[in-house]
């Protein structure tokens, strides 16, 4: 990963702010991915990245310690959290289409609506 790469990443996503918990590398990681993608960047591997991290003095711990002091800010932030803690807001953007959820089923099931007939069409008056 270049410096100038990573000096872009830091500044428009990272803060310094004493008293703050900080972040896990799976943080930072995810939060880098997230830069990636808003700025058509290719994502360097998660081993690459930390060692990027430790170059530019900080130094992401271990299975969850947290890089103190370290906050997320920006568009890539918004990206990241959207992402982690809404998994079901990924969507699925087709060609010429309208994005849809990645979870709705190809084919809408017609459920069967009380006081009408099996086989009647939802979309038809009920029976007299």
């Amino acid at each position: 990963m270049t410096k100038v790469l990573l000096d872009n990443f830091l500044n428009e996503c990272v803060s310094r702010n004493s008293g703050e918990d900080g972040l896990s590398f799976e943080e930072l990681y995810g939060l880098y991915i997230s830069w990636c993608g808003l700025t058509a960047s290719e994502p360097v591997r998660a081993r690459a990245f930390r060692a990027s991290l430790r170059a530019a003095g900080i130094a992401p711990g271990h299975r969850g310690e947290l890089c103190e002091d370290l906050v997320m800010i920006g568009p890539a932030a918004c990206d990241y959290i959207v992402h982690s803690v809404l998994p079901l807001a990924a969507l699925d953007a087709r060609l010429g289409g309208w994005p849809r959820l990645k979870t709705w089923p190809a084919e809408r099931r017609k459920l069967p609506v009380a006081g009408r007939a099996p086989g009647e069409d939802r979309d038809s008056a009920p029976a007299a």
